[in-house]
Order: C-alpha cells, then sequence, then structure tokens
C-alpha cells in the first residue's frame, strides 16, 4: 500500500485556508523551536457582516513524527478545518522532530506533553488578549477568581447532577476550549494533565523562563492583531457608511471574496517576523518590570509570592522577578476529541512506557469524587503538570468533560476488540460526558470509501452540541 493509499480523498478534506499566524515558540521543556499555526475563523474577518467573536479555541495534534506525522496531516486538515468553519480559532502545531520543528521525538513523551502545553498556553493567552472590535460580551472570571474550567458537576459518588442555570456564576457561555488529536496526537491528548493545571504554569511565570516568553509572544501578536484588525473594520465601516444606499453595484462583505481581501492580516514565519516578535515581547517585559516596581513592595501577589504565608526565612530571600498575573482571564470549558485513539500495546510501545494497569469502574469512580476533584465546583483534577497523569486520572478527565473518541473497526494499529470494551466502560458511567463514535470499515488512516466524509459528519455534530450550549 503506497503513501497515496493512506490518505483520505482530497474531496474529503476541509483543506485549510493558509493560517493567519505562523510562528514558532519555545517548549516548556527545553525551550527547543516549535512550529506553530493559528487560523482565525470568519468571526474575525474584518467585515462588518462578519459573527461576532465568541472566542472558542481549538488546538488538534497530529500523529507519529517518526512516521511522517505532522500538523499538515490530512486527518488534522479535516478535523481542524470542520472546527474552523464552526467558528473556532484553531491552532495545530508540529510537535519536537515533526517537519519543521526542532529536536528529535523523545522516548517517552513526556516533552510532547510539554510542547502540548505550550501550545495550549500561548493559546488561552492569544485569545484572552484579542479582541480586535471590542466586543461586549464578557467571559471573564472575577479578579479574585483564579482562572478556572466549567462546572463538572460531579455528584458524590462520581455522577454528576443535572445541570441548571441557578448557579453563583453561569459558566454555560463561557468559550469552548477543545483539546484533540489524531493517533499519537490522541494519545498525548488523553495523558494532558486537567486545563486548570497547564495554564496555572503561565499565571505568575519568572520572567526568565520560557512560561514568560510563550505568554508575552501571545499578548504581543494578539495586540498586533487588534491594531490590524479593528483598523480593517474601522475603514470597511467608513467605506460603508460612504456607499451610497441605491449603488447599483454595492459592497460585497464576507464569503470568500472577504477573506481574499484581507491578507494583510496575515503574519506568516520569517527571520524578520521572530525579530519583530523578540522585540515586541522585549517591549512587553520592559513594561511589566515597570508596572511591577510602581507596586507597593509589600504586595507580592505580583510576584509569585504569599503574603499570609512568609516566613522569617522567606522574607529575608528577594522576591522572584515574575510576570504579574493577568486580572480577569477568560474562563474555559475544556472538551476532548480524539480520533483513532491509540489503546493497550500500541500506546505503550509508542513511547516506550508502561502506564498504570487499566482501572476498574470503581477506581474511575473513586477518582472522579476523590476529595482533589471535588474541592472546587470548577476544578478538574488536581494534579502536578510535572506528574504523569495516572490511566485513572486521564481517563476521568474525559468522563467529566465533553469528549468524543471516533474510531474505525478496521483499524490495524489498534483492534477494535480492545477499543470496543474502553469506550462502553468510559460511556457506562453515570452521567459521563464520555461519547464513541465506531466508524464502519474505517481503517486507522480514514482513506477507505467515504469514511474521510464520516469522520468530518461526525465531529461537525460533536462540536455543534457544544456549542449549543452557548447559543441557548
Amino acid at each position: 500500500m503506497t503513501d497515496a493509499d493512506n490518505q483520505p480523498s482530497r474531496s474529503a478534506r476541509s483543506l485549510l485556508p493558509e493560517p493567519t499566524l505562523s510562528f514558532t515558540l519555545p517548549s516548556l521543556h527545553d525551550g527547543l523551536a516549535i512550529d506553530c499555526r493559528v487560523y482565525h475563523p470568519q468571526s474575525l474577518d474584518p467585515s462588518p457582516s462578519s459573527p461576532p467573536w465568541r472566542k472558542h479555541a481549538a488546538v488538534f495534534a497530529h500523529p507519529y513524527a517518526p512516521l511522517g506525522g505532522c500538523y499538515d496531516d490530512p486527518v488534522v486538515d479535516i478535523a481542524a478545518g470542520v472546527l474552523l468553519k464552526l467558528g473556532f480559532l484553531v491552532g495545530t502545531f508540529n510537535f519536537r522532530g515533526a517537519q519543521g520543528s526542532a529536536g528529535r521525538t523523545s522516548w517517552t513523551a513526556k516533552a510532547e506533553h510539554a510542547d502540548y502545553q505550550t501550545f495550549i498556553g500561548f493559546l488561552s493567552y492569544y485569545i484572552h488578549f484579542l479582541d480586535p472590535f471590542r466586543t461586549q460580551v464578557s467571559y471573564a472570571v472575577p479578579t479574585t477568581t483564579p482562572i478556572a474550567e466549567a462546572p463538572d458537576h460531579l455528584g458524590a459518588h462520581g455522577g454528576s447532577s443535572p445541570i441548571t442555570h441557578s448557579a453563583s456564576r453561569d459558566t454555560t457561555r463561557s468559550p469552548l476550549f477543545l483539546m484533540g488529536g489524531y493517533s499519537y496526537g490522541s494519545m498525548i491528548t488523553m495523558q494532558l494533565p486537567s486545563l486548570q493545571t497547564i495554564l496555572r504554569q503561565f499565571d505568575t511565570p519568572a520572567c526568565t523562563s520560557h512560561a514568560a516568553e510563550i505568554r508575552l509572544r501571545a499578548q504581543h501578536l494578539a495586540e498586533a492583531q487588534n491594531t490590524t484588525l479593528g483598523s480593517a473594520r474601522a475603514a470597511a465601516l467608513e467605506r460603508q457608511a460612504n456607499t451610497p444606499s441605491h449603488s447599483p453595484s454595492g459592497m460585497r462583505f464576507g464569503g470568500e471574496e472577504s477573506s481574499r481581501k484581507h491578507h494583510h492580516s496575515r503574519l506568516s514565519f520569517s527571520q524578520d517576523t521572530e525579530d519583530k516578535i523578540r522585540k515586541g515581547v522585549s517591549d512587553l517585559m520592559v513594561k511589566a518590570k515597570s508596572h511591577k516596581r510602581r507596586l507597593s513592595g509589600k504586595d507580592h501577589s505580583f510576584v509569585g509570592g504569599d503574603a499570609a504565608h512568609d516566613t522569617p526565612e522567606t522574607k529575608q530571600q528577594p522576591a522572584r522577578d515574575c510576570l504579574p498575573s493577568v486580572p480577569d482571564r477568560v474562563v474555559f470549558r475544556p472538551a476532548y476529541l480524539l480520533v483513532s485513539p491509540l489503546q493497550g500495546l500500541i500506546n505503550n510501545l509508542a513511547t516506550f512506557s508502561l502506564l498504570p494497569r487499566r482501572p476498574s469502574w470503581k477506581g474511575l469512580t473513586r477518582s472522579l469524587s476523590s476529595p482533589a476533584a471535588t474541592a472546587s465546583p470548577t476544578s478538574e483534577l488536581g494534579t502536578d503538570s510535572e506528574t504523569a497523569l495516572s490511566l485513572e486520572e486521564a481517563e476521568a478527565k474525559l468522563v467529566r468533560n465533553p469528549t468524543l473518541a471516533i474510531y474505525g473497526d478496521n483499524d490495524g494499529f489498534v483492534p477494535v476488540r480492545k477499543l470496543r470494551p474502553w469506550a462502553s466502560r468510559l460511556e457506562s458511567i453515570p452521567h459521563s460526558s464520555f461519547r464513541a463514535h465506531e466508524v464502519s470499515g474505517a481503517s486507522h488512516f480514514w482513506a477507505q470509501g467515504r469514511s474521510a466524509y464520516t469522520l468530518k459528519d461526525a465531529i461537525k455534530t460533536f462540536a455543534e452540541s457544544i456549542l449549543a450550549v452557548d447559543a441557548s
């Protein structure tokens, strides 16, 4: 079988447009340069007739790099293209060793976990600062509340109570943050810590850290887009106001024509671009440090300290030079999308590491109802991002939050006899948000018959169902 035989037909692919942004980020693991792309949805088109910007985001990871996986993979194209058309701001990236990214694939996948978290952190702050048209809808949490995830409504025994709209803080209209992947990318997605835990690394990072660099790059690029897109929108409104209503030709906004007209908002990676980003990051760092110097010396909330818990020893130590926490950050509702997930032996072989034994239903239920999981109505799992998730914790994350796992019954990498009981077990947990979709005749590569079309339709239906909460 040739490589062409393992590709979905071109007509079945969504064919992503040129990315709005192409750039690199330093990996949280070791600072290695990771290639990244961001695609803006139609809601960020300068056309006055564009739909409102709702701040929904999606990240989708590619398959195993040593086997040719990268962000140009056709299945990545399908998934990302569907989500983009539904209004998500979509991000893709190359794991280390894939295509243009530096380095090589690791033996344990620990570095790849950090690569993924790097891009999640970037995208969350990019979306926070990206508001070119100054939307009036508020998606932020109070400044005294740490960034959090949507309520999981878990009961005392791992089940969930019905979702109500009378909660003290309505999160049903919070933007979605969908994390997904295909094949190896889905395996990394499953093993990620909770979204809340990932983003905690970027709250008050040391100024010399990779996390600070990532956060400031996100802010710089977002503010540049705010200026560009905001000016283009203002110009479009002015042209619209000056166009006579009786003009037979009129002015067309939106659609493909509009997309072709606004290439000036796109930024491709080059050395000149990298130099501009570095200068922008440097300027933001200077501003952040200047802001911190103006604060009271007794206020440690902006330098990573906690005055209420300072000891005589820590008071004598100089405070770390950290970025200040960003107030009123966006609160996200996490969701997960797993395409051709790896289970069982292939999962272990892909990283040359053994996960804990398969959890029992009781074990997973205990994980869901543990004190760490139920301490806060908006918490997911309180694991340290530096500690690998147990299989129970990884699967609990999928049960708590909207999740779709889609796979074929002709998958040559993972036998369907392993996937069916796994999917059935997660679906059978009371009030589980996990859903599985088995596609008859589909292989691991989604190249047979109309399987690629079925994949597109399944992703679209799932995404529309979770977006419906925002629209209701």
